[in-house]
């Protein structure tokens, strides 16, 4: 699987260096025979990657009681439907990966110019993270990513209609709620002092032993969250630190390029005033919660794809363009090696 994926990621990495010179028919004459190989990695994965015999229970046992209130139902009845014609938990993983990936792709070619520079995150980072191990989540993801397009244009029922889509694959994505209700609004002077001081601001917070549990109704989600304090006590997310976390500071000094450039940024991406917000509140949700290791990595990494693009609008503000791609590919590298050396994905 390793394997695999790091020669996915060489290929968009080479490309990424050649794409301002290609023409579009033979970028996407590329991209398809990638999308392919993506989907079928992600379909016929061994059950050895992490996940995996979670979902192969789940499947099998559908109709248990807490099996059923826990999951989504789009998994439930997809298990039951193809349970029915005698297929096993692949025929699951295919569907997903035919959703998701050709969904996820299409937007960025629809979404920024320098599309396998975008590649370069997705393939090292978000790829193996959701659509190889947490199928559910990408696929939820994939429906979020393209909320924004129809919330640009203030076709706020489709947006909404997107949302609840992905909600029904997984249950996580109601934190996406803010964005649509903010996230149209334009970044202004005082929109970019807000967003400069939020996540000092929740890292004092989180230093002064405050989180977001304490905001809410223990009665709401006392269930859920025994179920993330067992996922932290197994001893995975032992000294977790939120602002030690590679992805994080990466992020930090991303969200600090995103203000000091923002106008820059919004002459050349439409969406900039989307991704900004989204920005911030995905390391708010990771420092806020971090008082549950599990679920605030949960909400951290659901907008993980939305930094796809956002990272690419580092080469409208940083020259060469070059420095830019050897940047994003070194450290979207070194992220799936830290994450391949722990047996994170794949065992």
């Amino acid at each position: 699987m390793d394997a695999l994926i790091l020669s996915i990621f060489a290929i968009v990495v080479v490309l990424a260096f050649f794409e301002d010179f290609m023409p579009a028919w033979q970028k996407i004459l590329i991209l398809i025979p990638i999308g392919i190989a993506l989907i079928c990695i992600s379909a016929f994965k061994p059950m050895t990657t992490a996940d995996a015999l979670n979902y192969e229970n789940y499947f099998y046992n559908n109709d248990d009681y807490i099996i059923e209130i826990a999951t989504e139902p789009t998994y439930i009845y997809m298990s039951r439907f193809y349970l029915s014609l005698g297929y096993g938990i692949t025929a699951v993983f295919l569907t997903y990966a035919l959703i998701a990936i050709p969904i996820k792709l299409a937007l960025l070619w629809k979404m920024t110019p320098f599309v396998f520079t975008s590649m370069i995150v997705y393939v090292g980072i978000y790829y193996p993270m959701h659509d190889a191990v947490q199928i559910r989540c990408g696929v939820a993801v994939a429906f979020l990513l393209w909320a924004i397009v129809p919330l640009y244009k203030r076709q706020y029922i489709r947006a909404s209609a997107l949302m609840i889509v992905a909600t029904l694959f997984h249950y996580s994505s109601l934190a996406f709620l803010p964005i649509l209700i903010l996230g149209n609004i334009k970044v202004g002077k005082y929109w970019k002092y807000f967003l400069g001081v939020a996540i000092p601001i929740c890292l004092v917070l989180y230093l002064a032993g405050i989180s977001a549990f304490s905001l809410i109704p223990k009665s709401m989600i006392e269930g859920k969250l025994d179920l993330y304090k067992d996922l932290s006590d197994t001893g995975y997310w032992d000294k977790y630190i939120p602002y030690k976390q590679i992805s994080f500071i990466a992020e930090f000094a991303l969200l600090y390029i995103f203000i000091f450039y923002y106008d820059t940024i919004e002459k050349h991406c439409r969406y900039a005033h989307i991704l900004i917000k989204v920005l911030v509140l995905e390391m708010g949700y990771l420092i806020m919660f971090a008082e549950v290791e599990v679920l605030g990595n949960r909400l951290h990494e659901l907008f993980g794809m939305f930094n796809v693009l956002a990272y690419t609008q580092c080469m409208w503000c940083i020259k060469p363009n070059y420095l830019v791609r050897i940047g994003i590919a070194a450290f979207s590298l070194t992220y799936y090696i830290a994450q391949m050396y722990n047996d994170v994905y794949f065992h």
